[in-house]
């Protein structure tokens, strides 16, 4: 796709190049030209955060972010097999939204993903950032708040809060909105909340999500986004369970970095919470995955920074497989990496 906030550019192998790689020469021919459409159909000029996502039903949608950061939608296309249809925006940048230091009217929404579960439920945590800084009580920090959920059990056209009422049409004029009651975990923009950090459902469908920020107890105004979450930045475990009840649980392991978090199950619904650095804390189904602690602490790797996991591994092979990139100083280049952990089965 490589695109952000601008254009982007597509291609697509020749059928049955997946089915039998072997057999078939990959190289430039087997994808034809490159597009700046999906096939003749136009997203968006502002394009951003491709993520491509299989249906239940076997089709291929494209979740995107329309305009910029501070000011975008969140839009969905879909692919039946044989062409693409721009199903809409579903998200808006518009509403107002104040703090006790000022009033922002324009944001956009960060997806911490966007996932189907077992029964077909299409899921989002997102958290919001807004453009005017003003709402900020210093401007060394960032200014996204609250954590959100979202769901669709119609493929993504319609969208619902955790109580089930619609919030917002794809590609209608009701788009979700910082005015709906989709907050389930509110903070405001003073604590250096991350954005699009990460989620999961587990096998009963349950949704998921890793959160982090600088609690109240460390500063209730971060003045430095990244120095002040090296120091004191936590993750936090969000779920809703059976009751529908919200239920969050912070891992007692520091950041110690700036960077983000990656959430896996295994078979058993047991959840992997993967950290910078590679380090690796874990907590049981069981207890209510409140039992958290450290099952590897990444330092053989001498990993830089947050790695990127492989979620089809860890469903498909019950693999927790994630790349990194090793430490370096200055500009001397550093060899990039893959960790394997096998999980229960």
């Amino acid at each position: 796709m490589d695109s952000h906030s601008s254009g982007y550019f597509y291609v697509k192998s020749a059928a049955g190049l997946v089915n039998s790689p072997a057999g078939r020469a990959w190289d430039p021919r087997e994808f034809g030209d490159v597009q700046s459409t999906l096939d003749g159909v136009a997203l968006t000029d502002k394009f951003t955060y491709p993520q491509f996502l299989a249906t239940p039903d076997g089709k291929l949608q494209l979740s995107y972010r329309a305009g910029v950061s501070g000011n975008g939608r969140n839009g969905l296309a879909e692919y039946d097999g044989a062409r693409w249809k721009a199903l809409g925006e579903w998200s808006s940048a518009t509403g107002t939204y104040t703090t006790a230091h000022g009033t922002s009217s324009a944001r956009n929404m960060y997806l911490h993903g966007i996932d189907y579960g077992a029964d077909g439920t299409l899921h989002a945590f997102f958290t919001w950032r807004e453009q005017n800084s003003a709402v900020m009580c210093d401007g060394g920090g960032i200014t996204n708040h609250d954590t959100g959920y979202v769901h669709s059990t119609d493929r993504g056209r319609t969208w619902r809060d955790a109580a089930g009422e619609v919030v917002g049409v794809t590609g209608g004029a009701d788009k979700v909105s910082v005015d709906d009651r989709t907050v389930v975990d509110p903070l405001g923009p003073d604590h250096s909340l991350m954005n699009q950090e990460s989620q999961a459902t587990d096998s009963a469908g349950r949704p998921h999500a890793i959160i982090s920020y600088v609690p109240g107890r460390f500063t209730q105004c971060t003045t430095d986004y990244v120095d002040d979450r090296v120091r004191y930045g936590r993750a936090f475990h969000v779920y809703k369970d059976a009751r529908g009840r919200w239920k969050k649980t912070e891992i007692p392991v520091p950041l110690n970095s700036s960077q983000r978090t990656h959430l896996v199950f295994d078979a058993h619904d047991n959840a992997y919470a993967v950290m910078p650095y590679g380090r690796i804390v874990a907590a049981s189904r069981s207890s209510g995955w409140t039992d958290w602690n450290p099952v590897h602490d990444g330092a053989e790797l001498n990993a830089f920074g947050e790695v990127v996991v492989d979620d089809t591994r860890v469903a498909q092979d019950g693999v927790l497989s994630f790349m990194y990139q090793q430490r370096s100083t200055g500009s001397t280049p550093s060899p990039i990496r893959v960790a394997d952990f096998r999980l229960p089965r």
